[in-house]
């Protein structure tokens, strides 16, 4: 029985037009006792805040194409059993944010039913049987085999626009992908670039070969065809994607009252695009949305409503830093002291307590302080004191470094960011102290699918405020060496390049390198080859009505919406709740 109590609270946070049956009253309403036994119906409605950039990620980057989690699949995937897995997993991992984990002992299998890794340059598949495609042309419904898995890997390997071709181009010209009979896939690559092989399976989604054979690719939303939980079948942009139930998908219920039960749950997804914050929250409110992500400020609200249900947690990859054109000689940016200077000149505890109300940190990068990657990160307090100086507030050292580099003065400098709250917000509080230094910041902001360019092809004159690397793949240093966008300070320091070789040699011994980060952290940190703001806290709330869901965002490495085709609606309890 649920008291009184959720019906006002809950009842008075619904807008007036859903009042519930007994509000105002001074009666009890009964509403449903939570069932135990998953039910199958329903529509899961959720949110993004920009169009996706395409729906095949052999053409745009995979964090833009997330739609492909819920109709497409990769080879593995999280092991959703080891998260909570609404209450009934191992908890060894929150899957929480998108980039946060990437061990290898996380796996689960997804087309691929098993593998195995032998000597650091060769992986293989075991194909599983019984999976079919999409039952629309040219397709039609037929069985995945390993040939459409090497057709898959090949065009990103290959494809100049794909992401791991852009990202890793060495290791895929000396990586090879075969298929010695019908349901098996081999890998194999140099052991050098194993971490960057092995690392990237669960971020490449595979496609049926005769689709894009007949269609040259699957940009057209109308083209899309998986083996996911979900089909798309309708698209309006700006507005909303609309998913139905896959009736032939493969997998079920591993854990649970619900184990065996085929999956997906819910008769389907409606994934709104809502780039206004307001309008989420707004939704959210009157039960239009099911789950919301927000900041700490938003989330104030909704921490007063003791029905809801919701975690606190540090965000990966999505956060951003303040990227420096480091490599030009003429710029005031390539100066160290300079850099010291600019980050002396922030007060990142001001910014903490009054934006993020005193709930982050103010290390974030290149890692964030992720439970299952604590070994190789440093907190502040173990840091060097010259290194832990740099995160105070010393305005005046700050323009004595400037003065000892020739900008007694100061200077003016511009930055490219994303047109959204959460990097306007605080790079105008920058702005501000910056100012007092002497240091000028033009503040350029650009609307999602601009600035993603920009922070593709590292294309900016100065700075450049935007997202770096999770956790998961911080053994390759790609948040600052190499050709790729996520070295956004286009940095070439032999003492970082080294430490990446180091921590590619140690791998799969994760143990190992989490050592050889955790020891080059304080160099790196000193270097101040990046300019990091602190990371508040981040908030997922959602609703009772929907079930089997533990705050998962991604089941794996940036699997976004993946978790989906484990979720249930009680339908019974939300028509209570809104009144219907």
């Amino acid at each position: 029985m649920i008291k009184k109590r959720l019906v006002l609270v809950v009842g008075c946070l619904i807008v007036a037009s859903l009042i519930i049956t007994g509000c105002g009253k001074g009666g009890e309403t009964a509403l449903p006792v939570e069932k135990e036994k998953p039910e199958y119906g329903g529509v899961l409605n959720l949110y993004q805040a920009a169009d996706p950039q395409g729906f095949d990620d052999g053409l745009a980057l995979h964090y833009s194409t997330n739609t492909l989690k819920l109709t497409n699949e990769e080879l593995w995937e999280g092991d959703w059993t080891k998260g909570r897995a609404g209450g009934y997993g191992s908890g060894e991992v929150g899957w929480l944010t998108g980039g946060s984990v990437n061990r290898l002992e996380q796996k689960g299998g997804a087309i691929a039913e098993s593998w195995e890794i032998s000597d650091k340059d060769t992986i293989t598949f075991h194909i599983r049987k019984g999976i079919y495609w999409h039952d629309k042309p040219p397709t039609n419904g037929r069985e995945l085999t390993a040939d459409d898995v090497v057709f898959s890997l090949n065009r990103q390997y290959t494809s100049a626009a794909a992401y791991m071709k852009r990202t890793y181009p060495q290791a895929c010209e000396t990586t090879e992908i075969s298929a010695p009979d019908e349901w098996t896939v081999v890998v194999k690559c140099d052991p050098q670039y194993f971490g960057d092989v092995v690392t990237m399976i669960d971020y490449m989604n595979i496609y049926p070969r005769d689709a894009i054979e007949e269609f040259g690719n699957l940009t057209a939303w109308e083209n899309s065809i998986g083996t996911g939980p979900f089909m798309l079948t309708d698209y309006i942009s700006g507005n909303v994607m609309t998913f139905v139930r896959n009736p032939n998908y493969w997998r079920t219920n591993p854990i649970g009252p619900g184990e065996g039960d085929q999956l997906p749950y819910v008769d389907g997804v409606k994934l709104f695009v809502m780039p206004d914050e307001s309008s989420r929250i707004a939704a959210f409110r009157t039960g239009k949305l099911d789950i919301l992500t927000c900041d700490w400020e938003l989330a104030q609200e909704f921490l007063e409503v003791p029905e809801l249900q919701h975690f606190s947690y540090h965000e990966d990859g999505g956060q951003a830093v303040i990227y420096m054109r480091t490599d030009k000689e003429d710029s005031p940016l390539s100066d160290k002291r300079v850099r010291q200077a600019l980050s002396l000149a922030i007060d990142n505890q001001k910014i903490l307590d009054e934006y993020y109300g005193g709930e982050g940190v103010l290390v974030k990068w290149p890692l964030m302080p992720i439970d299952e990657y604590v070994g190789a990160y440093v907190p502040l307090e173990e840091l060097p004191e010259s290194v832990q100086e740099l995160f105070g507030y010393n305005p005046e050292k700050a323009k004595q470094l400037l003065a000892d580099a020739g900008y007694p003065d100061g200077f003016k400098v511009s930055i490219v960011c994303w047109n959204y709250r959460p990097y306007i917000d605080p790079l105008n509080m920058v702005a501000a102290m910056w100012a007092d230094v002497g240091v000028e910041l033009e503040i350029d902001a650009k609307e999602y699918g601009p600035f993603t360019s920009v922070l593709i092809r590292r294309a900016y004159d100065d700075m450049l405020y935007g997202f770096f690397s999770g956790c998961g793949t911080y053994f390759k240093g790609i948040n600052y060496t190499g050709p790729g966008m996520y070295n956004g300070s286009y940095l070439d320091d032999p003492v970082l390049n080294k430490a990446r070789d180091e921590m590619a040699e140690a791998f799969p011994d994760e143990a190992k390198a989490d050592q050889i980060h955790r020891e080059l952290m304080p160099y790196l940190l000193e270097q101040c080859y990046i300019i990091q703001l602190p990371a508040g806290n981040q908030y997922r709330f959602w609703w009772p009505w929907v079930k089997n869901y533990s705050g998962e965002l991604s089941v794996g490495y940036y699997n976004l919406q993946n978790a989906n085709k484990y979720l249930w609606i009680d339908q019974e309890l939300k028509d209570a709740m809104l009144g219907k």
